[in-house]
């Protein structure tokens, strides 16, 4: 079983540095039983429009595809909230 991550990651970090640790948030998609099948998962979620309001002009999105256990959902917050927690802190 694979997971598929799609990760928002700010436009200064370079490809190969977003991931899940490093991305300004993480959006869990369904389970695949394949990297094809985790690929097209990701560019469902993206081709449909519901991460637009996750990227401004700062982001940009790129997915992730790997075997293992899921993320815990508990500690992620969208790209706002977490841009408005770093600030107040």
């Amino acid at each position: 079983m694979m997971k598929t991550l799609i990760l928002i990651c700010l436009l200064g970090t370079p490809h190969a540095d977003c991931t899940e640790n490093t991305a300004d948030a993480v959006i869990q998609g369904p389970d695949a039983m394949s990297l094809v099948e985790c690929g097209m998962h990701g560019q469902a979620y993206v081709a449909g429009g519901a991460l637009a309001s996750y990227v401004d002009d700062q982001h940009y999105l790129k997915v992730s595809c790997t075997a293992g256990r899921r993320v815990r959902a508990a500690g992620l917050q969208p790209v706002r909230g977490a841009a408005q927690a770093q600030v107040s802190d």
